[in-house]
């Protein structure tokens, strides 16, 4: 009981240095990209946030959640998992790949197809790690999960503000992301040095599937609400507009 307890400190003191740390260092990287940046370049990336953010929804289905609440994980439940997001996360690659033109065109921006085609790949790597982080969280082991947040905001940031100086403009943000989740995706492999076995098993894709539908559906849910301003501003008003808006609620949330 006191190893628990020693444990849950460790993680709450850790999961708290981790969080300011990440957000002062977004929001130093925020306020510089700021100053470099158009109110457009961001109304241009946000205008497609709904999209993605329902992919990323789909992509844990919430697995993650399911595998941090079950006691006696196996590496069965955890390869099952990590099979099921992979899979997963090609397919809204691909789906969002495919629709780039349709997307451009709702938006009458033709730089989106572009965009899109080159963020999709956000949704397929990132899929690759969501196994990982859910089995540091289940060991409390946020010391590991602070380290690599921070140092991924960093150094993606950064390479940020490089591009954005060097007047890649919208696509220094984009390029930012990628970089973001190529490199979370790297040190949650090394960190927790875990492999999984080639095997799926439909007793375990079941347990998990019927927790993590329940997520998925409150999560769709709460993704969809909180985008649709978006969407409309997007669509109605100019990338100006939306830029204007997603920065201040950026700041809002900080």
């Amino acid at each position: 009981m006191g190893e628990l307890k020693d444990k849950a400190i460790s993680g709450v003191k850790w999961n708290a240095i981790g969080r300011f740390s990440t957000q002062g260092v977004n929001f130093i990287i925020g306020l510089i990209l700021a100053r470099l940046l158009s109110p457009s370049d961001y109304g241009v990336v946000g205008m497609v946030g709904i999209f993605f953010a329902i992919a990323q929804t789909f992509i844990d289905s919430g697995f993650g959640s399911a595998l941090i609440r079950k006691n006696d994980c196996t590496d069965t439940d955890y390869s099952t998992a990590f099979y099921f997001n992979i899979i997963v996360g090609l397919i809204c690659c691909m789906l969002l790949f495919s629709a780039s033109p349709f997307i451009a065109h709702f938006f009458d921006i033709p730089i989106l197809k572009d965009l899109v085609k080159v963020m999709s790949l956000n949704m397929f790597i990132s899929s690759f790690a969501i196994v990982h982080a859910a089995k540091l969280t289940h060991a409390v082991d946020f010391k590991s999960q602070s380290v690599v947040n921070i140092v991924t905001a960093v150094i993606s940031g950064v390479c940020g503000v490089l591009m954005a100086y060097k007047g890649l403009g919208v696509w220094s943000l984009v390029y930012q992301n990628l970089i973001a989740t190529v490199l979370r995706v790297i040190l949650l492999l090394i960190v927790t040095r875990w492999v999984p076995k080639l095997e799926f098993s439909k007793s375990s894709f079941k347990y998990l599937f019927g927790f993590g539908s329940k997520i998925l559906t409150a999560s769709l849910l709460h993704t969809i609400y909180s985008n649709l301003t978006t969407l409309l501003i997007g669509k109605f008003y100019t990338a100006k507009d939306l830029g204007f808006y997603s920065r201040g609620q950026s700041l809002a949330a900080f």
